[in-house]
């Protein structure tokens, strides 16, 4: 346990205090798209959206965060042959994950009290549902992570992952109905975005800000049952001594 904790802390310094330290612009960067959705919805649906556009910004951009994380880990494994000295380590696949995408959640961390602050003042939530919020944020958190791992460990040239993590970001995090309410979707189209797990995210997110604990049991068990299938799915088909060379 020791040596898990030394490996994730150092793997989130080296990818994420230290580069914060050195290139405080990417902060800028990191934040600005989930800030510039927020933007718009108020300008265009007044205050009365504020809340919904928040809870769209903090789902976008832990979503956005961990789809992020494939550049950087097909840049440690193909540029910087990084991976392949961890991989003939004792850090497991699991550990080396972890460290690095919690260093890309520096980066996120200014924006993430922002958003977070704003879901509090405007449904006036105490510290349960708070709770609640961050243990949903965590669950996506793990759930798009592990799809980078496994994404990385597939993909064989870095010119190649900068439009799939482009394209994945807007797919789980612009399309689904984050910033909007399902409801508006067709019976179809519903259907489709219950496949997508930051619909299920979304859900749990609104019904916890509206304090609807008992509304948002079954889709907490989904979304858990999820991220245990992603989990499962990760460690049977990712392979991180791929393309060693």
């Amino acid at each position: 346990m020791k040596e898990a904790f030394r490996a994730i802390s150092s793997l989130t310094i080296a990818n994420g205090i230290i580069p914060l330290w050195r290139r405080p612009v990417a902060l800028i960067a990191v934040i600005s798209t989930p800030f510039s959705f927020l933007f718009f919805i108020y300008l265009f649906g007044g205050p009365s959206k504020i809340l919904i556009g928040a809870i769209g910004g903090i789902l976008f951009t832990i979503v956005n965060a961990s789809t992020m994380l494939q550049t950087d880990l097909l840049f440690y494994k193909l540029d910087l042959k990084f991976q392949q000295m961890v991989a003939s380590s004792p850090v497991k696949p699991m550990i080396y994950t972890i460290g690095l995408a919690t260093g890309n959640i520096v980066f996120t961390l200014p924006g993430l009290a922002i958003f977070m602050a704003i879901i509090i003042y405007e449904s006036h939530i105490g510290v349960l549902q708070v709770l609640a919020i961050i243990g949903t944020l965590v669950v996506t958190w793990t759930i798009f992570s592990m799809f980078s791992f496994l994404v990385s460990t597939r993909v064989r040239e870095m010119r190649d992952i900068w439009p799939i993590s482009v394209m994945f970001s807007i797919i789980f995090g612009v399309v689904p109905p984050i910033y909007y309410s399902i409801s508006v979707l067709p019976g179809a189209m519903r259907y489709v975005a219950y496949i997508v797990p930051t619909t299920w995210a979304a859900i749990l997110l609104k019904g916890i800000v509206l304090q609807n604990f008992a509304g948002v049991a079954i889709p907490a068990f989904i979304y858990v049952a999820e991220m245990l299938g992603v989990l499962a799915f990760t460690s049977r088909f990712s392979d991180w001594r791929l393309n060693r060379s």
